[in-house]
């Protein structure tokens, strides 16, 4: 990863760049930020290229594969503008080396690694031909080993089953070493195409080199076409499977059915990727994955971040009094009780290291399953403890209450001091803060059920400004390239100005507000009076409205769905472009939570009981009962973490529901929050709970003053607030 230079655009579309990823023939691939805050990795096109008719082909048969291939071990598309100048691709970064690079750094895998690998790139190509599609490039620079899994990425050469070549004279598309010898004839390709290379990949896998060897082009090009495989370091075990796959004749190869069926006995290949997968495989030579370098000199602050300069400014006039019906303190077990979890960049997360630049195409693909919206904190410091991957989750709730005097104290101020676990600073306001902070610059931004959002300095607590609404505040604010966007009791969303607190615009509904999520230039909320909003986020003019038939809670946006709960009992999955209804799951209770979504599932609660349903169709995987909706679901690493309705956090296997293990306090538990190998809960019996998150088994607990609500931490420090109306900064790192 690399610094933005001179040269390198500052955005793409709605898109701010932070680092150069890697580069190629083709163009650079960028680490950007969407307006909501989520990473990505963002392929743009030489501008030189930009005229080159075969290229622009090249890129939209890139962009339409992507778009068409779905599957845990895949990577989707995020968003792509193949006419702009030059032409991009949006995708969603994965925190994890490439194969390629982590064997040349630790060296082969043990076997039963290996058959995990395998599994999965089985089912990312069965993903793939399923869509009527070749890969024609799978090879160790191609496979991401995310936290929860390997992803196949780079569709920039596929092509479909029964389609020619797309080349440009005097080139050759694929890889040596790789490629099968149809491929490298030019005669046509299909799925034995891909098994080839898949063999090929398994035994560099585990031997450190190709079946083919090194050297030049022409001879590794020629001892594909003409010699057998090397197999010779291949354990007896593997050997029979990788000598069919590596087949000279495509007939012979086996099918990827019983590929799966002979590396995994039956078992999903999901279900091989435990937390901790990735230090198991490299447990002799751990793969070394460098920290972020500093972002200096052109790079722009990550949209999503507001860097608030120090100066002080005025509290917001107030608002005139709250109208009638206001909520009761009861009524928060329904409110906006979580906040899907998202990647953001965590002190110490691993990046991905850059590979060299290849002569006939980029590889591009930094990504990661599509996760639902936060914002990442700026420029992180490192952390004390090395992570394998950061996914921070996020989950809140809220309240009413009468506006009051407030003040601040701040305990600790030092920056340097070493001692974890203890108080930073302390912010009392007259209601409570349910929901979870949010983290923008240098400020903390807190909605308070006294009906004001607060704006605090991250390092002393000190009051920046102040918003104060008409009515209660049950809902987490939410930061959007330098606004704050607020959903209000008083029936508004708002739009704040990050910098000085002052009102936007405000967007009238029927009803109570919930929480928004944004991207894209929208942003989305839903209302108490049957509906789910698209707003402008620039304008707070009206995109789109999509009815149901009660209170319409909070949304969760994923790709080009947006995912909606409501108390008629269904969850509803959206377009994101035209607010059409693409399918709805039916419950027996209100759908009051956020939804959360990972790797092709959205998870959500409905009563005591936890859904599974499949992003694309709706239907449903798996449920488990006994769980508080207002506490998760928060994802990471292959892991759904939700609080149970008997005082409980559990954490299940996100492809099954399976228990993995269970944390029980002496108090309600609120939502989880995941950032790298630990799991933070609050709870009402006034502890902060760090939980080993592959086991459960308790790290530490931080004692306040009272129940601890929803949790952020950003940067080491845990923002939260507690029943005695205090917000407290504690340092957990």
């Amino acid at each position: 990863m690399e610094a933005l230079g001179p040269h390198d655009p500052t955005t793409v579309g709605t898109y701010r760049l932070a680092a150069v990823l890697g580069s190629g023939g083709m163009g650079r691939v960028y680490l950007a930020f969407s307006p909501s805050g989520r990473r990505l990795a963002i392929k743009v096109i030489r501008p030189d290229l930009v005229q080159e008719t075969h290229i622009r082909q090249r890129f939209a048969r890139e962009v339409a594969a992507s778009r068409a291939v779905s599957g845990f071990f895949t990577a989707g598309v995020v968003d792509a503008d193949i006419e702009a100048n030059p032409p991009w691709l949006a995708t969603a970064f994965i925190p994890g080396p490439s194969l390629n690079a982590a064997i040349r750094d630790a060296g082969p895998l043990p076997v039963p690694s290996v058959r995990a690998l395998g599994a999965a790139l089985a089912e990312a190509l069965s993903a793939v031909h399923a869509a009527g599609l070749i890969h024609r490039d799978l090879k160790p620079a191609n496979v991401l080993l995310a936290p929860d899994g390997p992803r196949l990425i780079d569709f920039g050469i596929s092509s479909l089953g029964d389609s020619g070549t797309l080349t440009h004279a005097g080139t050759m598309m694929g890889s040596p070493g790789f490629m099968s010898p149809e491929q490298i004839q030019g005669k046509p390709v299909g799925p034995p195409t891909d098994v080839f290379a898949f063999g090929a990949v398994l035994t560099f896998t585990v031997t450190g080199t190709g079946p083919f060897g090194v050297g030049s082009v022409p001879s590794m090009l020629y001892r594909s076409v003409h010699a057998p495989p090397q197999l010779s370091l291949v354990p007896d075990e593997l050997q029979p499977l990788l000598a069919a796959c590596l087949s000279k004749d495509p007939a012979r190869r086996p099918g990827l059915d019983a590929i799966l069926r002979e590396l995994t006995g039956g078992r999903a290949g999901a279900d091989m990727f435990p937390p901790g997968w990735l230090t198991t495989a490299f447990a002799t030579a751990p793969v070394t994955i460098a920290t972020p370098p500093p972002l200096v000199g052109p790079t722009p602050t990550p949209l999503g971040t507001t860097p608030i300069p120090p100066t002080p400014s005025a509290d917001s006039p107030a608002r005139e009094s709250a109208p009638s019906g206001a909520r009761r303190p009861a009524d928060l077990a329904t409110r906006e009780q979580s906040l899907s979890p998202t990647p953001i960049p965590v002190a110490g997360q691993p990046t991905l290291r850059q590979e060299p630049a290849e002569p006939t195409h980029l590889s591009w693909g930094r990504t990661t399953p599509e996760e639902p919206p936060d914002q990442p904190a700026a420029q992180p410091r490192p952390s004390r403890r090395r992570l394998l991957a950061g996914v921070i989750g996020a989950v809140g709730a809220a309240g009413v209450a009468a506006a009051g005097a407030t003040t601040w104290l701040l305990l600790d101020d030092d920056d340097d001091a070493p001692a974890a676990r203890t108080l930073r600073w302390k912010f009392r306001t007259v209601g409570t803060t349910f929901s979870r902070p949010r983290v923008a610059g240098d400020l903390v931004y807190a909605s308070s059920n006294d009906g004001t959002l607060y704006a605090l300095r991250t390092s002393t607590g000190a009051q920046a400004w102040k918003f104060t609404t008409k009515a209660a505040l049950g809902s987490a604010p939410f930061a959007l390239g330098g606004v704050v966007y607020l959903g209000a009791d008083d029936t508004n969303l708002y739009a704040i100005d990050a910098i000085t607190g002052q009102q936007r615009w405000a967007y009238p509904t029927g009803g109570i507000v919930h929480s928004a999520v944004g991207g894209g230039g929208i942003v989305y909320v839903g209302s108490a009076d049957f509906h789910l909003y698209a707003v402008d986020a620039v304008a707070g003019t009206l995109r789109w409205k999509f009815a149901t038939e009660n209170d319409t809670h909070s949304p969760t946006m994923a790709g080009e769905t947006v995912y909606v709960g409501s108390s008629d009992t269904n969850l509803y999955a959206v377009d994101a472009s035209s607010g059409t209804q693409r399918w709805k799951f039916p419950t027996s209770d209100a759908v009051s939570g956020i939804p959360a979504v990972m790797g092709g599932m959205v998870y959500f609660a409905s009563g005591a009981r936890l859904y599974a349903a499949e992003t694309g169709s709706g239907n449903k995987v798996w449920t488990f009962d006994g769980v508080s909706v207002g506490a998760g679901p928060t994802i990471a690493n292959g892991v759904v973490y939700m609080g149970g309705s008997d005082r409980t956090l559990h954490a299940l296997r996100a492809t099954t529901g399976d228990k993995l293990w269970t944390f029980r306090t002496s108090g309600d538990v609120s939502a989880p929050t995941v950032v790298g190998d630990t799991v933070y809960i609050g709870s009402s019996d006034a502890n902060l709970y760090a939980l080993d998150a592959a086991t459960g088994a308790q790290r530490w607990a931080y004692l306040a003053t009272s129940g601890v609500h929803t949790v952020a931490v950003v940067d080491d420090t845990a923002y939260f607030g507690t029943d005695d109306n205090e917000l407290s900064a504690v340092r957990v790192g």
